[in-house]
């Protein structure tokens, strides 16, 4: 099985487990999280929206699904833990979706196409037996 890192290069990880693979990865992939997006998805933040998980665990989830780090791939990731998780509702997708389009800071807020995967990544979530990932 190969991990298509955004075809910058492509990594066998067929014979490699997921803390190794994530060491490789993602070992050169420290971002500065922003507070405001802290807030929304981190597990320890009292406001934190349904499918917060941990950034490891979430990178975690990247290599599951085998997804790069685009800001697609991004959107994918956190729309497929969003509804993965049973608690999300509407209002919960509607707060996210104003935040990550208009509130987050460059890098992070949502482009119309990274909109687009989030409901893909979104729709995938639900569909899967496997519920409550984060």
């Amino acid at each position: 099985m190969a991990f298509d890192l955004d075809e910058t290069f492509q990594l066998d990880i067929a014979q490699m487990n997921l803390k190794k693979v994530h060491s490789v990865v993602f070992s050169l992939h420290e971002p500065k999280i922003p507070f405001v997006i802290w807030l929304l998805e981190n597990p320890n933040s009292l406001v934190a929206l349904p499918g917060k998980i941990s950034l490891r665990h979430h990178d975690y989830i990247h290599i599951l699904l085998g997804r790069g780090i685009s800001p697609q791939n991004e959107a994918f990731v956190i729309g497929f833990t969003m509804d993965n998780d049973l608690k999300t509702n509407k209002l919960h997708l509607f707060i996210y979706k104003i935040f990550a389009k208009f509130i987050y800071p460059y890098p992070y807020n949502f482009s119309t196409l990274d909109l687009i995967n989030f409901h893909l990544g979104f729709m995938y979530g639900r569909r899967i037996k496997t519920k409550q990932i984060n």
